[in-house]
């Protein structure tokens, strides 16, 4: 009966081991995401990618901390700082985010632990979205990034230049051209991007079929974004005016005739930033181009934008931040985070 009751002990024991083992190895996984999945919208990526928004919150590179990962609601509420170093480029989807760490500016709040007390070096990062469990994926300077399916395309600076990928869990990393494309923009398992060394074209590159590649409109185009059946973009050839085609029947239509800086869009209008002679202003358009009217009188950049509120900066000023409701609700005002 001994050896009997020694041997259920001791089998109870191994079943409780290897319950835990497989509990912990399950909490360390990298689930893979939905081929579809993409990490922050176009828009806010060409401006730099300091404001995302994902599944109820609002993270940031905050100006007044050093432009440090933050968290909050999209009504500005319940501020938590994640890192103690610069962050741009934030991607995210499901329980990580990812971003590019620049630690060129680092947070006098030394008292964070977690990813904040270790991040200390440049590159691509992945971490639980309280900040946690951070995980170097690339040590490479980063020009600009994001998250197609359960892959980062992002463009390396310097040695190694080009456009990279590699899967979430840091695994699979390859070169995929030396041509430094920028890929924040995509739809559907498909990036859509402005040629670079061979011409200016937009072209189109499909994730799902090997990463192959097609031609998609012929110009002198930036920035391209795809919504509710057009593409927007920057018609360098024409003043850099704003403009976009129909992708039924590449009908073209102007929508500014001034020269932009910088864009973003939702679903209802476009914001835009103009600095030139005699019209240095931020505005606003409904997306056909009518109602053209005037946020803020300036020069400004980091249009970044999420449900509730249009975020930018002002040239020349690191530390300040405006916004103004999407819903004109209220005249613009300093973005405060404390």
């Amino acid at each position: 009966m001994e050896s009997k009751k020694g041997i259920i002990i001791f089998s109870l024991i191994v079943i409780v081991l290897s319950l835990v083992t497989v509990a912990y190895m399950l909490s360390k996984r990298v689930p893979m995401n939905d081929e579809y999945t993409v990490g922050n919208t176009p828009g806010n990526l060409y401006n730099n990618g300091i404001f995302l928004e994902l599944d109820g919150t609002v993270y940031f590179s905050n100006p007044l901390e050093y432009d440090c990962l933050y968290s909050m609601t999209p009504d500005e509420t319940n501020l938590k700082q994640l890192t103690v170093m610069k962050v741009d480029h934030i991607l995210g989807a499901g329980k990580f985010l990812y971003f590019n760490l620049d630690p060129s500016k680092t947070s006098l709040n030394n008292d964070l632990t977690g990813l904040g007390k270790v991040s200390t070096f440049y590159g691509l990062y992945r971490c639980e979205k309280d900040g946690e469990n951070q995980k170097l994926l690339d040590r490479q300077k980063i020009g600009s990034m994001q998250l197609v399916g359960s892959n980062i395309y992002y463009t390396v600076l310097g040695t190694d230049k080009g456009l990279h990928r590699i899967r979430i869990d840091g695994k699979d990393d390859a070169l995929v051209t030396s041509e430094m494309l920028d890929p924040s923009c995509a739809l559907d398992g498909k990036i859509y991007y402005t040629g670079v060394d061979l011409d200016h074209n937009i072209h189109v590159m499909d994730t799902l079929s090997d990463e192959s590649t097609s031609t998609a409109v012929v110009g002198n185009i930036w920035q391209p974004i795809i919504q509710g059946g057009y593409m927007y973009y920057i018609d360098a050839a024409h003043h850099y005016r704003l403009a976009r085609m129909n992708l039924q029947t590449n009908e073209i239509e102007v929508l500014t005739e001034s020269r932009l800086d910088f864009y973003n869009m939702n679903e209802n209008n476009i914001f835009y930033a103009t600095s030139e002679s005699g019209n240095q202003t931020l505005r606003v358009i409904n997306l056909d181009g009518s109602n053209n009217r005037v946020i803020a009188e300036g020069v400004y950049h980091s249009l970044s934008l999420t449900s509730k509120y249009l975020y930018f900066k002002p040239f020349g000023v690191d530390n300040v931040i405006y916004h103004v409701p999407i819903d004109g609700s209220a005249p613009v005002s300093t973005f405060l985070t404390y």
